[in-house]
């Protein structure tokens, strides 16, 4: 049976959407469960968020980057950037963009140069809201610690787990999601953080 705390961040994400980052800007306290739910203090919780903000600013700004098709994760100053991109200079702008944020201490691109129909992306979309709640359900893995992307069927997640179990757990739930070719893991294992109740 879910916990009462995984019910509520189950909730949060419908009421979003079920986006593969955890909800940055919500009325009221929702923030705060969102940000007490993570092994992530909220302190960091905010500062990820504004990094993710902040590069996709920039984005939108440049004249080299289409920003709609870029996703945009951060997970304690660690950016990942999946999507589609129409040629290596785009990537490389997008990267160096991305380096160039304060709070960014690393970079990894999983950018393809392809085009994505509009199918594509409403399925990857699908495909992302179906592996999220699937790592929310669970029992031993933390939901919120994990972001979610998709690109083609291909799903990335980063973020963190308390051990190797969880993550593979984690990998292993995302491989049964119906419509995933591949899963590509950027789940760090970190054991220090403060527990989070079941």
């Amino acid at each position: 049976m879910m916990s009462r705390f995984k019910t509520w961040g189950v909730g949060l994400l419908l009421l979003t959407g079920l986006g593969g980052c955890a909800p940055a800007i919500v009325a009221g306290g929702a923030t705060a469960v969102v940000a007490v739910g993570e092994r992530r203090g909220a302190q960091e919780f905010v500062e990820d968020n504004w990094v993710a903000v902040k590069i996709r600013s920039l984005y939108l700004q440049s004249h080299s980057v289409s920003p709609g098709n870029i996703n945009v994760s951060v997970y304690r100053g660690r950016v990942l950037l999946t999507g589609t991109a129409s040629s290596e200079t785009e990537i490389a702008e997008a990267v160096r963009i991305a380096k160039e944020v304060r709070g960014a201490w690393s970079v990894h691109s999983e950018l393809k140069i392809q085009y994505a129909t509009a199918a594509e992306i409403a399925e990857d979309a699908i495909v992302s809201n179906k592996v999220k709640l699937a790592l929310l359900t669970e029992r031993d893995v933390r939901g919120l610690d994990i972001h979610v992307e998709t690109t083609k069927g291909v799903v990335y997640l980063l973020g963190a787990a308390r051990s190797v179990a969880e993550r593979d757990l984690a990998v292993q739930a995302a491989r049964q999601v119906s419509n995933v070719r591949e899963v590509v893991s950027y789940i760090d294992i970190d054991q220090q953080s403060y527990p989070v109740s079941k």
